[in-house]
């Protein structure tokens, strides 16, 4: 039973007087728990819906096309707890503080599907796999770290065996796509452990259909948990050696890479970003695999289309965290100072309040970016990174854009990973100051 929190303007739902407040039960005796069930049963042409109004239910008989929706908003769903103590987990590694939200830790196989997250599978139940299979939620991201058990529990913090390459049989023999993620712990599950997770892994592609691997990130705040280290630069390289081996092994035998290392392996180590054909299909470009060169090659193609000049002149500052900041100058930064009367200076921001080994922009915080543009030459328009910023418009030190522009001064905009987008918003703020003079 879910809630229904609003109905859609002419739906069929208005039609027929469902109200917001009502209780959502059943469809075709289904009972319905979430909007996943929703969305499944609703895969008809003739549905009966069981809705409770206070102490009334009432059945609501409807003809519909197979993909139409009747019009119900449902109430949002609640995550699932993760009950795993992983080694490396980030939010073991917050600081004391922050909002609650970030001290919740997630474990929900529904939000995998939905928006990409990463479960590690061990709370599982076999109804949970029977629903996955049941309603095709495919594909999903699996956290795998290791197939070694001894290892795997470390890393994970579990004291038994979770059964991990049972379940990946039963999804994968039924059709479920998943695709995999190794947080590399250096000492941990390198070396023949790793070795022994890509054997295991590969044995069920094209049911698994990429493993990603991550590198060990480490924030200031480790008080009383396991000590770990973070990868060297010339290790990161090393990673990079023993991957091809196995990438060129497993595309003889796969006809794909499989495995695939994230963008931090080469921008640490001083290796070029790979080409595009090293990512297959960028399976995994929101977990950094492959983030750089899409923007690359995203850029690439747009360029022959940028403007010669700028209606009026700009000087724009383009935030970033320290790890994007080379790649950006090289591939992005220098060929759009070719514009005329645009003027655009990269500003990286260290991160001082996770650390300064932290250097990914989406964890950083709006007083780390103020502290770094209060000091700066002055500007017309600053552009802060894609995913500083949560649904709720807020920083992690819970800052909005709003306040931040309030105590600079200077008009900021949150781009997207679409650089379109950030040039309408170069180009629309040099248009008002051309009308503004005029």
């Amino acid at each position: 039973m879910i809630k229904i929190t609003d109905i859609e303007p002419d739906s069929i739902a208005a039609e027929l007087e469902i109200q917001s407040g009502d209780l959502l039960i059943s469809i075709n005796d289904n009972p319905i728990n979430d909007r996943l069930d929703y969305r499944f049963y609703l895969a008809e042409e003739y549905i009966e819906m069981l809705i409770r109004r206070g102490e009334e239910e009432i059945i609501f008989e409807i003809e519909k096309f197979i993909d139409e929706d009747p019009g119900l908003v449902l109430e949002d769903m609640k995550l699932l707890a993760c009950g795993n103590n992983c080694v490396f987990c980030f939010v073991y590694q917050n600081p004391k503080g922050m909002r609650k939200t970030l001290y919740f830790k997630d474990e929900d196989y529904r939000f995998s599907f939905l928006y990409g997250h990463y479960v590690t599978m061990t709370t599982l139940r076999q109804k949970d796999l029977k629903r996955i299979v049941n309603q095709r939620l495919t594909p999903l991201y699996i956290s795998v770290h290791s197939t070694e058990s001894e290892s795997r529990r470390l890393l994970l913090g579990i004291k038994k065996d979770d059964r991990l390459l049972e379940k990946i049989e039963y999804l994968t023999a039924n059709g479920i796509t998943l695709h995999t993620q190794i947080v590399l712990c250096p000492g941990i599950n390198d070396g023949a452990v790793l070795e022994k997770t890509i054997d295991d892994l590969k044995d069920f592609y094209p049911g698994i259909s990429s493993v990603a691997i991550v590198p060990l990130g480490l924030t200031q705040f480790r008080e009383k948990l396991m000590p770990l280290r973070m990868h060297s630069p010339a290790e990161l390289a090393a990673m990079i050696d023993l991957t091809d081996q196995y990438r060129r092994s497993l595309k003889a035998e796969l006809g794909i890479n499989f495995i695939y290392l994230s963008d931090e392996f080469f921008i640490k180590s001083g290796r070029p970003i790979p080409d595009e054909d090293y990512y297959d299909g960028f399976y995994q470009v929101e977990n950094g695999v492959g983030l750089f060169r899409l923007m690359i090659n995203e850029f690439n193609e747009w360029q022959p289309n940028l403007p010669a000049a700028l209606p009026a002149r700009k000087r724009v500052i383009w935030v970033t965290a320290t790890l994007a900041a080379q790649t950006l100058r090289r591939q992005i930064i220098e060929p759009l100072n070719q514009i005329a009367n645009l003027q655009i200076e990269l500003l990286p921001v260290v991160n001082k309040f996770y650390g300064a080994s932290i250097e990914v922009a989406g964890l950083l915080t709006a007083g780390d970016i103020y502290n770094r543009l209060k000091d700066s030459a002055p500007a017309d328009l600053i552009l802060l990174p894609p995913r500083v910023i949560n649904e709720n418009g807020l920083f992690l030190d819970d800052w909005t854009v709003e306040q931040l522009e309030q105590k600079i001064g200077v008009p900021c905009y949150v781009y997207t990973d679409d650089l379109n987008q950030m040039m309408d918003i170069i180009e629309r703020e040099s248009c008002r100051s051309l009308r503004r003079v005029s």
